[in-house]
């Protein structure tokens, strides 16, 4: 299986950590930019993730320097990436949508979305914000490996083309 690249759209694609006040200010930290873009970390947190909750049986990989087509593709897409002040509390939400396609017929055999919100313990300190969003994020693309987990199994008991 491959992994693409996350799309991010909008200020999510600028390389800056996205935060927001309330539920429509948003705004991005001009001096405070991932290490690498959020669609590559994104994809290289998949490629573990599914790696390790044993998904598929064949090989998987993310490598965003070498454009091969598998035989399934991974895409994901960042809907929500951000530190949320609120007026008691700073939070951590990311919320993911992604879909498994066989690359053959570009058929969607399975598409989920998942949302997940962790508290900043430490809201002054950018390490402590950095540290939740990776949390959150783990945990959203978790649940969404194992639900096209389970789709797959199902798929495959059934006896559905799944390889």
């Amino acid at each position: 299986m491959g992994i693409t690249t996350y799309e991010t759209p909008g200020i999510y694609g600028s390389g800056s950590i996205v935060y927001r006040v309330g539920t429509s200010s948003y705004g991005a930290y001009p001096s405070r930019e991932w290490a690498i873009p959020l669609g590559e970390m994104l994809g290289a947190l998949t490629e573990e993730i599914v790696r390790r909750r044993a998904l598929t049986s064949g090989e998987v990989l993310f490598d965003p320097a070498v454009p091969r087509r598998e035989q399934y593709e991974w895409r994901g897409a960042v809907r929500e990436f951000d530190e949320v002040d609120a007026p008691n509390s700073v939070s951590a939400s990311v919320s993911l949508t992604a879909q498994l396609v066989r690359v053959s017929d570009d058929s969607v055999m399975w598409s989920g979305s998942s949302r997940d919100v962790e508290l900043v313990r430490e809201p002054r300190k950018m390490e402590s914000v950095v540290s939740a969003l990776s949390i959150a994020a783990t945990r959203a693309v978790t649940r969404l490996t194992d639900d096209a987990g389970a789709v797959l199994h199902r798929l495959a008991a059934s006896g559905a083309r799944t390889r």
